[in-house]
């Protein structure tokens, strides 16, 4: 099992309520997503009173999608957010050029090659990988196809800090992914809401008890 509590980020925070039931049940990062293509996109001022009101308590992380650095930057300052995650076809680049460190965000899938992750393993200002699962078509074998990746980033560096799991992950099937993967993270949006962007207090509390649960001695 991991030697250190899994860290437990709840994406696609949009309002205030809900970022305070998150803290309370037990999360460590809440996820504030500026895409324009999302349902849960959050107004800039909003995020920054969710992230002035959490300041201290846990990490506010600024989601964008091939956003240009200083569109990124500007937001990031304004909030201000804790990490940035980059969930586009960004290059590597990018991440040196952040204000904050990154959290780069991997679609996992067949065509998903090693070569493809390695350099941002080895970027400047990464601090972690998130793999996710495809949104419009999930695959068949993703699991699978996430073994291949994760044994060639994790296995090949003693620098890189960690990564997290995301995607389709719920109260009932977190364990399995700690056990699985043990992950220095796992990322939550639609396993614990009642509705697109509504987040539930008690699903959230379900998802966190889950997570801890998993990591007691059997």
């Amino acid at each position: 099992m991991p030697s250190a509590p899994v860290r437990i980020k709840i994406c696609g925070v949009t309002c205030l309520h809900d970022a305070e039931a998150a803290v309370a049940a037990g999360a460590d990062m809440l996820g504030l997503i500026f895409a324009p293509s999302s349902v849960r996109r959050v107004e800039v001022e909003t995020a920054r009173a969710i992230a002035a009101a959490v300041r201290g308590r846990v990490e506010t992380v600024a989601v964008f999608q091939d956003a240009p650095a200083d569109a990124i930057n500007a937001t990031v300052a304004h909030i201000g957010c804790d990490f940035v995650q980059l969930h586009g076809q960004e290059a590597p680049a990018l991440a040196a050029v952040v204000i904050r460190p990154v959290i780069r965000a991997v679609v996992v899938t067949a065509a998903t090659v090693e070569n493809g992750v390695r350099p941002w393993v080895q970027a400047k200002n990464v601090a972690h990988l998130l793999f996710d699962r495809p949104k419009a078509q999930p695959e068949a074998g993703w699991e699978t196809q996430l073994d291949r990746l994760w044994r060639a980033v994790t296995s090949e560096t003693d620098r890189f800090p960690g990564s997290f799991v995301a995607g389709g992950l719920s109260a009932e099937n977190v364990p399995e992914v700690i056990r699985r993967w043990r992950p220095y993270g796992v990322d939550v949006a639609s396993g614990v809401e009642s509705a697109p962007g509504r987040k539930d207090a008690g699903r959230m509390q379900a998802f966190c008890r889950a997570v801890r649960q998993a990591l007691e001695p059997v």
